[in-house]
């Protein structure tokens, strides 16, 4: 007898259908095919112990379990609770009446207990596409599918609760509800009001949220550098829905979102450590690294320069094209990274160059060893460079009427300017103006004769690159929009240039 059970598997964030078919004929033997790693032909005996505790059997015949398609390597334990599910039917144990309308997955421990799975997210999302009835998924992976429309999901903590759910799915009372209220978030453990002086920096980091804009802070210990990049999330605009489950779907492949509740709707801000590896920050074919997982957030490198400049140069395709290609001998993933980059570094190793009550030990060859870390190409690809002073007793020690803006009152104006830019780039495929593309620099950045002529004076003078330029006038169309103007003037590109030219005069 023949039986056929559908499950998913995930490459990436793209997830395709996978059909166990299970036939029982005479003989003896127990055959499992379709390019199955060891965790999934192990399956036979956690599938087997699972089965008795339910009093079902594994058929004494000839068993051949196929997994489709075939050139498809299917890995992970995820696929035990289909492939148990397909042996008691073809033995005949139960109806296969709504086999065919499910996607199912878990792994199965020996008492028949389900064991959360990796990726509930995407395959939940590619269910409702492909028009399954309903996704029947452990638990704890099943809440994090809690706002996926389109079909219905089933949360089962044992092979027993499958078997209930396949025998009256209509009826069945673990379906997860659908969820769609969100109530963002107002209270933040970093907020710009605690912030003393460096107007000059929290400016830059307002122009750098509204825009989208990749930003290093210089400067030396104390100056606050750390503190502000952490408090850069709380005046960041909500995420849409869209970007939200875009988000959401990697912290689920990678395991990281179980018993959520729903999707993300914080935009992420991953803080990786300097000794991170490259694997770490690329990530691998079925695993997302540090750059996917601060897809539509922040990726915050503090002491940038004490990073590996291998693991450095991993920034540079992500930051140009907003996504990543971890490529492998026999198989290739691209995952989303569209990210902000926060770094944060001193201006020399002992961090006191140009400070003005710390003498400075370093000497000259050192200090050009350590900002050398931070290839040219590398910083080009950083739009705003600030350097940051240590903050003067005056402001530090201040009085109730010199209190620092708060963070509440910065995220309404880049809220403000964030709506601009996507009412101007309803009809492009991206949204903010950090992301507009070389051929769109002469439409949504186009300035006058005089702005132009004092622009190749600057760039004559200062030496900026192709690339610099652009950014200059990406910068300076944020600024206008923080403004509320429509034009780019002179003082927007004055001020942008500001911004650009802060640390190495690049």
């Amino acid at each position: 007898m023949l039986s056929k059970v559908y499950c998913a598997g995930c490459s990436g964030l793209d997830v395709t259908t996978v059909t166990v078919e299970v036939e029982v004929s005479d003989g003896i033997s127990f055959f499992l095919v379709g390019l199955a790693d060891n965790a999934v032909k192990e399956s036979q005996q956690r599938i087997a112990s699972a089965l008795k505790r339910y009093g079902y059997r594994m058929p004494g015949k000839k068993v051949v379990v196929n997994m489709a398609p075939a050139n498809l390597r299917k890995e992970g334990s995820a696929f035990d609770a289909a492939i148990a599910i397909g042996m008691i039917a073809a033995c005949g144990q139960m109806e296969q009446e709504w086999l065919g309308d499910f996607i199912i997955m878990g792994e199965l421990a020996l008492d028949g207990s389900l064991r959360p799975v990796n990726g509930a997210l995407p395959i939940a999302v590619h269910a409702a596409r492909e028009g399954f009835k309903g996704c029947i998924f452990p638990k704890e992976s099943a809440q994090e599918c809690a706002e996926v429309e389109g079909t219905t999901i089933f949360a089962a903590e044992s092979l027993g609760d499958i078997i209930e759910i396949l025998s009256a799915p209509d009826s069945a009372s673990s379906k997860i509800p659908l969820r769609q209220q969100y109530i963002p978030k107002t209270k933040w453990d970093f907020d710009f009001a605690d912030v003393k002086g460096q107007a000059l920096a929290k400016k830059g980091l307002e122009i750098a949220a509204a825009g989208g804009h990749n930003v290093i802070l210089t400067g030396s210990p104390g100056s606050g550098k750390t503190f502000m990049a952490k408090c850069l999330p709380s005046i960041l605009p909500p995420m849409s829905r869209d970007e939200a489950l875009e988000t959401s779907k990697i912290y689920s492949v990678a395991g990281l979102l179980k018993n959520s509740g729903g999707l993300i709707r914080e935009r992420p801000f991953r803080h990786p450590h300097h000794t991170s590896s490259i694997q770490a920050l690329a990530g691998g074919v079925g695993m997302p690294g540090e750059v996917s997982l601060a897809h539509n957030g922040v990726l915050f490198a503090d002491e940038i320069a004490e990073f590996g400049r291998a693991t450095l140069e991993i920034l540079r395709q992500p930051l140009e094209d907003r996504e990543i290609q971890v490529c492998r001998a026999r198989s290739r993933v691209c995952y989303p990274a569209s990210f902000m980059l926060v770094a944060a570094m001193n201006p020399c190793p002992c961090g006191y160059l140009d400070d003005p009550h710390r003498h400075c030990t370093c000497t000259t060859g050192a200090i050009m060893k350590y900002a050398g870390k931070l290839s040219g190409p590398l910083l080009d690809r950083i739009d705003i460079q600030l350097k940051v002073s240590a903050v003067p007793p005056s402001e530090l020690v201040g009085l109730g009427s010199n209190e620092a803006e708060p963070s509440s009152v910065i995220a309404r104006r880049v809220l403000k300017a964030r709506q601009k830019q996507l009412e101007r780039y309803a009809a492009e495929n991206f949204y903010t103006n950090a992301q507009i593309p070389p051929g769109k620099l002469g439409e949504y950045c186009r300035i006058g004769d005089k702005e132009q002529e004092f622009l190749r004076n600057v760039i004559s003078r200062l030496g900026i690159s192709a690339r610099g330029y652009g950014r200059i006038l990406k910068i300076s169309r944020t600024i206008a929009d923080l403004d509320g103007e429509d034009f780019i003037s002179l003082g927007h590109i004055s001020k942008a240039i500001q911004f650009r030219v802060n640390i190495n005069g690049i």
